[in-house]
């Protein structure tokens, strides 16, 4: 007989782990009832979008027991410091990636993928404008792709008035509506955020200078070279992953959702309605951290005037000319008029001819700048950039970045109203072609 305070650790009576293993069973029953339960009764948020790349390589598996990082620390040396990725290189990350489809409550970085496709022309085989939502919901995507919008992360017009009196596109946000958007995203300042685009598309660099200006690490937030086409490609010949279609026979409960349950009445297919988003949550202090007070490296038009008049007295005395570099990266929009004293980069030029996600090597940038005289590597030779709306302005902060430039907010400043702004003032300085 088994009196209680006496010690049998060899023998346990049958009866004893019948009746344990029938209460462990129970429990797993209740559980799975309780978690079909809430599913079904919450509705909770699932893509019914039909394409997604995914992993489904063993090696693509996520890694247990990964440590919460400090900064300067990452799980992911691919990534890490890199501004320009190559699709290896986030290939090797994502397979080490911890699980972002619907663990979403796990604290650890995470690999994010952003979807920045944006065209500003139409597309030249239809002379349609492609949309890039629809092409995102559509699919296919990275896994657990965010797609973000310039001209809804903004400072809008109709959002803000007073900061943007004269409706001007795309201008930055202030930090609070991106905080609030990083929140939705399911953004956490420790993640690396990976930057790609389907072919076509040509400002990426655009979503990546978003992410900087906002003060996410910069060591976290790369370029992917390339577009998703040729991730696809990649992928598809190293083997390990595969396109799910509903046309193949798969099912929408099986698509992703990134997002938590709080953010689900905000998307549509996994598409932000940012100006609902932030009607809501603009007086909460966001779960992301920005740590800028308005967005770095950015100016306004009376800075740029300040700069032309400086070098204009400069060149009139014969002294310094251009004691500020103001360079514009438009294309040929530049000949029908510009600022006084600013340089032409052409942006186009600065990419792959064959490959506009593609940035030219550094020694080419550089034969580019020097064949302009620009002095790109003096910290204290302030440069300012611009281009039409403030856009393809990001590929020339890039190819400097790239070149070893020394940044700061002083030295090195975009014009985010740019051209699209400066003409519509009759008195400020022009050059025009007529």
């Amino acid at each position: 007989m088994y009196h209680q305070g006496c010690c049998r650790p060899n023998m346990l009576s049958f009866s004893t782990i019948i009746c344990a293993l029938s209460v462990v069973s129970m429990m797993m029953m209740l559980g799975r009832a309780a978690a079909f339960s809430f599913s079904h009764q919450h509705h909770l948020p699932r893509f019914t979008t039909p394409k997604v790349v995914s992993f489904l390589s063993a090696s693509s598996s996520s890694l247990d027991g990964l440590p919460t990082i400090s900064s300067g620390d990452s799980p992911f040396p691919p990534l890490y410091g890199k501004t320009l990725v190559s699709i290896q290189d986030v290939i090797t990350a994502q397979q080490s990636s911890t699980q972002q489809t619907t663990n979403t409550n796990n604290n650890d970085p995470k690999v994010i993928f952003i979807d920045a496709s944006w065209y500003h022309r139409p597309d030249p085989t239809t002379n349609q404008f492609r949309n890039p939502s629809t092409e995102y919901t559509q699919g296919p995507r990275l896994p657990s792709a965010r797609y973000i919008d310039i001209d809804s992360v903004a400072t809008t017009h109709e959002l803000f008035p007073q900061d943007n009196p004269n409706n001007l596109p795309h201008m930055f946000p202030p930090p609070s509506l991106f905080g609030v958007a990083m929140d939705a995203y399911n953004i956490r300042n420790e993640d690396h955020v990976v930057i790609y685009a389907k072919r076509g598309a040509v400002f990426t660099p655009r979503m990546w200078f978003l992410f900087v200006s906002m003060g996410h690490d910069e060591n976290r937030v790369h370029l992917m070279q390339g577009s998703l086409e040729d991730y696809i490609v990649e992928v598809g010949e190293s083997g390990g992953v595969e396109v799910h279609s509903l046309a193949d026979g798969g099912s929408s409960e099986e698509g992703e959702i990134y997002y938590e349950e709080e953010y689900m009445e905000y998307f549509d297919d996994g598409v932000l309605d940012v100006k609902r988003l932030y009607n809501a949550y603009s007086k909460l202090t966001p779960r992301y951290k920005v740590s800028v007070s308005q967005a770095s490296h950015i100016c306004d038009k009376e800075e740029v005037l300040d700069a032309i008049n400086s070098n204009l007295t400069s060149m009139e005395s014969n002294s310094n000319y251009n004691d500020t570099i103001i360079l514009d990266t438009r294309g040929s929009s530049y000949a029908k008029g510009h600022m006084p004293s600013a340089i032409h980069l052409p942006y186009a030029q600065l990419v792959d001819p064959n490959n506009s996600l593609i940035l030219k090597p550094t020694s080419e940038i550089k034969q580019m700048l020097d064949d302009r005289g620009v002095d790109y590597l003096n910290p204290n030779k302030k440069l300012i950039l611009t281009c039409g709306s403030g856009v393809s302005v990001c590929h020339g902060y890039l190819a400097l970045k790239q070149l070893g430039r020394e940044m700061s907010n002083e030295n090195t400043r975009i014009y985010d109203g740019s051209w699209t702004e400066w003409r519509e003032y009759p008195d400020l300085p022009k050059v025009t072609s007529s």
